[in-house]
């Protein structure tokens, strides 16, 4: 019983996460627009892609172009086509300067459908901070070395006689 809750509560998990993902065609009726990777980060590469079909309009669409002004990008950034009738994408590499934040560029179709993506940017983590190169000391030939090397000569030697000593209350 406990493996079939098990599997239940596995399956509703996946079926969550996938429909998470996939995209979903908004009530106003506006068409899907995935973003990947969202987050962003500045002066990374940000695909947007659209789904340009929609019930109220009939016909294919031939173009999709994407508005980029408010990331900081030329206003008409073409999209190109993709495999799958009315689909289309853009990659796009966002600017170092953008700020933190969330953007909704808009999407213009060539058969008059417009949608709005959402897009999160994050800003980027700092440079590392100057630790040095792993190595704790650069001089080998001090006294410190030498006290080290004795005290770990004193724990082998101490180990050896300890040994011996059990050795020889086994024999007896």
């Amino acid at each position: 019983m406990r493996l079939v809750r098990c599997a239940a509560a596995v399956a509703a998990l996946i079926v969550v996460v996938l429909a998470g993902s996939a995209p979903v065609a908004l009530a106003d009726g506006s068409p899907p627009v995935n973003v990947y990777p969202s987050p962003s980060a500045p002066g990374t590469s940000t695909t947007f892609t659209v789904n340009c079909a929609s019930g109220s309009v009939p016909g294919p669409c031939n173009s999709a172009t994407l508005n980029g002004s408010s990331l900081g990008l030329p206003s008409q950034i073409p999209m190109q086509s993709t495999t799958q009738q009315n689909v289309f994408m853009a990659t796009i590499v966002l600017p170092t300067s953008i700020a933190p934040g969330t953007y909704s560029p808009q999407i213009t179709c060539s058969n008059g459908v417009t949608a709005s993506a959402t897009v999160t940017v994050n800003a980027v983590p700092g440079p590392a901070p100057a630790t040095g190169d792993g190595t704790t000391s650069t001089e080998t030939d001090t006294a410190l070395t030498d006290t080290g090397l004795g005290l770990l000569g004193a724990g082998a030697l101490a180990g050896g006689l300890v040994l011996r000593r059990r050795r020889s209350r086994s024999r007896a």
